[in-house]
């Protein structure tokens, strides 16, 4: 692979963590302090992607801007696929970010070891410089054993996410924190199950089917699980065949902090699909590719760690690939 990755940034950490990011990908680095002349390296040059500091308002203004000025927002120059935002702050205090056309990639500097983020993330990066970034097997540690789940029927779900969290134990990762990955698993699956499966127009067909409901996952309905472990991190995705998430929605829920009461009413409707924001705050990272109409896989990573406090306190992102 070749190309430029392009970061914009004047934060020491985030030079380390590009650099990682770069090597993995087999790009070449190259630093700006700021953003004023991005709009213009993109008009003129080829950027595979690029990392930029958008911690402020006033940092990502300054991003946009240059955009907008050079070769506009929506320009062919220009991809969200490729950008993407990082931030000392959390996904809920930087809603400008969410809002964003830009928006493709958000990643939270809490490194640990940024070099050590970075060689993880770069698999992210280098799998959505590919035509499709679908396949467990590249996010991982190169040779990582993929196991295959296909669920046969709805209630097998349970099933899934009891032999997980078994796996996870015997991965060595401290029950409370198998439970939380467990949990995260159950929400991707109702997910991929109840949520994903429309009509020809779009309508949802199982978003009000009670949970509980037992039918085949067969034909269009077909739901899998992958799962890999490479001795640092654990990724789970679950597959549908529909293609049918929303990005709007998803970062809605995913940025957004709901009250005790919020969850536990909404919880009880499916489709709901707020229980992504607790696992992103719980730890987790996602990985969400969709191509239209046909195919979503949705990953969640974990780190497994020597305290449930460092488990919570990750490094963690939300990066979404959107093909139509």
């Amino acid at each position: 692979m070749s190309g430029t990755l392009l970061l914009i940034s004047r934060v020491p950490e985030d030079m380390a963590f590009a650099t990682s990011v770069a090597q993995t990908c087999g790009l070449t680095l190259r630093s700006l302090p700021d953003a004023t002349q991005v709009g213009e390296i993109v008009s003129s040059e080829s950027v595979a992607a690029m990392i930029c500091d958008t911690s402020t308002e006033e940092l990502y203004r300054s991003l946009e801007a240059s955009i907008q000025n050079s070769v506009g927002l929506f320009s062919d120059r220009i991809s969200a696929n490729a950008i993407h935002f990082l931030s000392s702050k959390d996904l809920e205090s930087v809603k400008y970010l969410v809002e964003s056309p830009l928006f493709g990639h958000f990643v939270l500097r809490n490194y640990d070891d940024p070099v050590v983020a970075g060689q993880h993330y770069g698999r992210i990066v280098k799998a959505t410089l590919s035509e499709r970034a679908f396949g467990l097997e590249r996010l991982l540690a190169p040779g990582t054993k993929i196991q295959n789940v296909k669920l046969k029927v709805s209630t097998q779900k349970q099933q899934a996410v009891e032999a997980i969290k078994n796996f996870l134990l015997q991965a060595k990762f401290q029950t409370r924190m198998a439970s939380v990955i467990a949990n995260a698993v159950d929400e991707l699956l109702m997910n991929a199950i109840f949520d994903a499966p429309v009509d020809a127009i779009g309508k949802h067909t199982l978003n009000t089917t009670p949970r509980t409901h037992s039918f085949p996952l067969d034909g269009p309905n077909a739901v899998e699980m992958n799962i890999g472990f490479d001795g640092q991190y654990v990724a789970i995705s679950a597959v549908d065949h529909f293609g049918s998430i929303d990005k709007a929605k998803l970062l809605a829920h995913v940025s957004k902090i709901y009250t005790e009461e919020e969850y536990r009413v909404k919880t009880t409707v499916a489709g709901a699909g707020i229980g992504l924001a607790t696992v992103f705050r719980s730890g987790g990272s996602f990985f969400f590719v969709s191509e239209s109409r046909v195919r979503t896989e949705v990953t969640v990573f974990f780190k497994r760690t020597e305290s449930f406090r460092l488990f919570k306190d990750q490094f963690r992102f939300i990066s979404t690939q959107f093909y139509f």
